[in-house]
């Protein structure tokens, strides 16, 4: 794999860094009895859970191919982070929202503001730090590499939208707690936690609908393909790319099936080779690319 063990590294960090933040912020809300704090709990919860079934996937992902899966188990990357964002962020999300309606009906009072604000604080610090830790991997791993390896490559992705939305939600339930400090309402910290709720949500539903599409099928884009077309079709003895079908079997490895149109009276040694000049030309400029498939036409 390209950055199998790098993503591997990343996470973990990130991992334990969430866990840490979790078991304070949880201990913050009972403290507290604050909604929005619980609910960054949640998000905290949500992202320990996404992790681990990350780094299980990668390391999944990473066994060689066998008998009963030949083109190896990338597709455990795709199919985990799906669990992830269906399963974990959804149920969290939802646990928080009705939490917060609950309370905003049956009432509560919020106490140790300061104390809440601080670990928020100290919530968003930490996310930024990882955030820019993770942009700064993000680079070293995909510098100079094709868009469409970054594109599907989800671990790294999966941790930076975590980041963002978890910065986004310590913003909303600090803003909420300066409102019940100076408004002595407590309504406003039921209303962050039913935001926040959205915010987790929203967070699965994106995560669950990238990886529904590569699960489905999904392979490079039409600009990617037209490229290829015109690109394959200067080379020698190359009439016309006829068909190009493309699946993603992982982050890194891309199925691609050619249906080649190739120069009248070639014979089967020049075949062979024109065919060997393609699969060459494609594994040059396509890193990802893992299987190809020629189906020639003379």
């Amino acid at each position: 794999m390209l950055s199998g063990e790098k993503s591997y590294r990343t996470i973990s960090i990130t991992l334990i860094a969430d866990g840490l933040l979790f078991v304070l912020i949880l201990f913050i809300s009972v403290l507290s009895r604050s909604e929005a704090v619980l609910s960054e709990a949640l998000y905290q919860l949500s992202d320990v859970a996404s992790g681990g079934l990350l780094l299980y996937a990668i390391w999944s992902s990473l066994r060689p191919p066998d008998e009963l899966h030949p083109f190896g188990y990338g597709l455990e990357r795709f199919f985990w982070s799906f669990v992830s964002g269906v399963f974990v962020f959804s149920v969290n999300g939802a646990v928080s929202i009705l939490s917060g309606v609950f309370d905003a009906f049956n009432g509560h009072r919020v106490s140790n503001i300061g104390w809440s604000v601080l670990v928020l604080l100290i919530t968003v610090v930490t996310s930024m730090a990882s955030l820019l830790y993770i942009m700064s991997r993000k680079r070293q791993m995909f510098d100079r590499k094709p868009d469409s390896i970054e594109q599907y490559h989800q671990g790294v992705r999966t941790v930076l939208l975590q980041d963002v939305m978890s910065i986004v939600s310590s913003c909303v339930a600090i803003g909420a707690l300066g409102f019940v400090y100076y408004t002595g309402d407590n309504l406003y910290d039921s209303a962050a936690a039913v935001i926040n709720g959205i915010l987790l949500l929203i967070t699965g539903i994106v995560l669950s609908a990238e990886s529904r599409g590569l699960l489905i099928g999904r392979g490079v884009g039409r600009r990617e393909m037209v490229r290829i077309t015109r690109d394959l079709q200067t080379l020698p003895n190359v009439n016309r790319v006829r068909d190009i079908k493309t699946i993603y079997l992982g982050p890194e490895s891309l199925l691609i099936v050619l249906r080649i149109n190739f120069r009248d009276g070639l014979t089967t040694d020049q075949l062979e080779q024109s065919i060997d000049v393609v699969q060459g030309e494609l594994a040059r400029r396509m890193p990802e690319l893992k299987h190809v498939i020629v189906e020639p036409e003379s």
